[in-house]
């Protein structure tokens, strides 16, 4: 499993027009044994934590927000390289995300229940002045 961020990820999803990301988008690839970026029914669990700096050495993760969606719930892309893929796009449960540096860890799990995970992405979303 494979998932591609954009340089600048983020969806602006909010009615009252600031400039502060309210979703994040990427991509998702599934490898199979014999292929590259397929598609596949099951379903996508996805979790968003903030990281505090603590002033220790290891900071604290707070989970922010957390999605489970089936993969037809999400549109279908195509790479050259990388095969067919998913388009996901998220919106996160708060507002007062923007300006911190968060963790999304991505799982996909199948009909019989494997789980295939992808790497952590560490990322910092923007906060914007009003």
């Amino acid at each position: 499993m494979v998932c591609l961020y954009d340089q600048h990820p983020w969806l602006n999803m909010d009615t009252k027009g600031d400039r502060d990301p309210e979703g994040i988008r990427f991509r998702v690839f599934l490898d199979a044994d014999d292929a590259r970026g397929v598609l596949r029914e099951g379903m996508f669990h996805i979790e968003m934590y903030l990281i505090k700096p603590n002033g220790s050495a290891e900071a604290e993760r707070e989970l922010v927000s957390d999605w489970h969606y089936p993969s037809s719930q999400f549109n279908t892309v195509s790479a050259k390289i990388l095969g067919q893929g998913y388009h996901v796009q998220l919106r996160w449960a708060r507002k007062d995300v923007p300006g911190h540096e968060v963790e999304i860890i991505a799982r996909f799990e199948d009909p019989e229940g494997r789980v295939t995970r992808a790497g952590t992405k560490r990322l910092r979303i923007p906060k914007y002045g009003s």
